[in-house]
């Protein structure tokens, strides 16, 4: 800590919404600004707040790296592609008769509650714009359930699909090509810097 309250102050509210390794270098950089201050001024009063008028609001530096975050835009990718994936899906279900697949009523609940609470948690990732944490954690809970529903999708129809066509071929390259970016976007989502 920098030894004068409005510092310590601005960097423990960035703590509690960043992640460490970030607070840390940016605590670094607007340490470094206070002291370039407090040498020019001569006043830490007068140098604290000089510092953090260049160094800028909490609110302003933590929507940048929300922002630009691996859960937010993991989180808009799987919600722009979502809408097209499940089309084709209908699509491929409605063509197959799908409503006579021995599905039982509470498994197709399941599923159902599966894939609303993930759109939610996709929508509550995009449109956080002051929690870092928030948005990571939001992000990869969707991000799971999505994993988990195309998996789901792709094992039930391979065993119930009853005639393949062009959208069923479609329909699991979609849900196959989703899974695999899923998987390679999570670790970021649970990484505690942002990269």
């Amino acid at each position: 800590m920098t030894d004068h309250p409005l510092i310590d102050h601005h960097i423990r509210a960035l703590a509690a919404r960043l992640p460490e390794p970030v607070v840390d270098e940016l605590a670094d950089g607007l340490t470094a600004c206070y002291q370039d201050r407090l040498s020019r001024l001569g006043d830490p009063d007068a140098a604290a707040r000089a510092a953090l008028t260049d160094f800028g609001d909490v609110d302003g530096i933590v929507t940048a790296f929300v922002h630009g975050s691996p859960g937010r835009n993991t989180a808009l990718r799987l919600l722009f592609t979502g809408p097209l994936v499940g089309l084709i899906w209908g699509t491929t279900l409605i063509l197959d008769h799908a409503w006579m697949w021995p599905i039982p009523s509470g498994a197709r609940a399941l599923f159902g509650v599966l894939l609303v609470g993930s759109v939610v948690a996709l929508l509550l990732a995009v449109r956080e714009r002051h929690n870092y944490q928030a948005v990571r954690r939001a992000a990869g809970t969707a991000a799971s359930g999505m994993l988990i529903a195309d998996t789901a999708m792709l094992v039930t129809a391979a065993f119930l699909l009853t005639q393949p066509s062009w959208p069923a071929l479609l329909a699991f390259t979609a849900s196959a090509t989703r899974a695999v970016l899923v998987v390679r976007a999570l670790p970021a989502l649970y990484r505690t810097s942002p990269s």
